[in-house]
């Protein structure tokens, strides 16, 4: 668990654009894929940060940052490592490790921190397990929000992950295409159309690990909001329920689910306006008013 830190929304604010500038003088990255900062020019009551899905990059929460930009809030929605480059088929997706996965977390957080005097922290899937480390070991974050976090794929019982993210480790990586009709053609410019089975093998111990760690510990932050689509086809809601029952055991009120209905349809990135399907003038709002009600 870190300490609780104090940061100057002035200091905050160089390090964001700190963080823009190394990445615009990368060749790697493309330029519209990089690190978002939205701010008012001064600390405000409250802020977010947005950690965005594995193979997808900060555009992904974009237009709901601008909404809470908009409501008063200070935004920051930073680049995953080895995320954003130009080349959308660069192998160094698999080289993706759980030490760089909790060093963008806590990059985030102390980021972040003296952006708004509340500070929320939320991510998707992958970055759902981030935020949900997160929740363990950062104290100095307000609400913490895992939506449709990856702790298991949807047809795998939480109990075999041990088991699957150590297999996965050992056996030779894989470039899995999210859509094997489209292929390389598939996905947004600012997205791999593939995944890699090691750098998803790390994300799921670090999953296992919070597991772990939320028996023994209460977790550091303050409050936690886990947010999941019922017809979600990608994750196994089940495993979010396991993590979020041992938090409640030590500190039952301050750890809610909200559930999205029938009605949504089998997504499991809900916040991407450029997904087929995608029903954001439904979800942002709900995601607002959660976020927003929690102090």
């Amino acid at each position: 668990m870190r300490t609780p830190t104090s940061t100057s929304f002035e200091a905050s604010l160089a390090s964001a654009h700190r963080l823009q500038r190394l990445e615009r003088a990368s060749p790697q990255i493309n330029p519209a894929c990089g690190s978002i900062v939205l701010d008012h020019g001064h600390g405000t009551a409250r802020a977010v940060a947005f950690m965005h899905g594995i193979t997808s990059t900060p555009v992904q929460f974009h237009d709901l940052g601008a909404l809470f930009y908009a409501r008063g809030y200070n935004v920051f929605i930073p680049r995953m490592p080895r995320h954003g480059y130009a080349d959308r088929l660069t192998r160094d997706l698999a080289k993706l490790n759980v030490a760089e996965y909790t060093a963008y977390v806590n990059q985030t957080v102390d980021i972040a921190r003296g952006l708004g005097d509340h500070l929320t922290v939320a991510g998707l899937s992958v970055s759902g397990v981030l935020a949900a480390w997160c929740a363990q070991t950062r104290a100095d974050v307000d609400l913490v929000v895992p939506i449709a976090p990856a702790f298991a794929p949807h047809v795998v019982p939480f109990q075999h992950m041990p088991g699957l993210a150590r297999l996965l480790k050992v056996l030779p990586n894989l470039f899995v295409w999210w859509d094997f009709r489209l292929r390389a053609r598939g996905g947004q410019p600012c997205s791999y159309p593939r995944f890699a089975t090691h750098a998803m093998a790390e994300s799921f111990q670090l999953g296992v690990d919070v597991y772990r760690a939320a028996k023994r510990d209460p977790r550091a932050c303050n409050h936690i909001l886990a947010v999941t689509n019922a017809r979600d086809i990608a994750v196994n809601n089940s495993a979010t329920r396991a993590v979020l029952q041992r938090w409640r055991s030590h500190r039952p009120r301050s750890v809610r689910e909200y559930t999205f209905g029938p009605q949504l349809g089998p997504l499991h990135d809900i916040v991407g306006p450029y997904q087929p399907h995608a029903r954001v003038d439904y979800v942002y709002p709900i995601l607002f008013d959660l976020i927003d009600a929690s102090r």
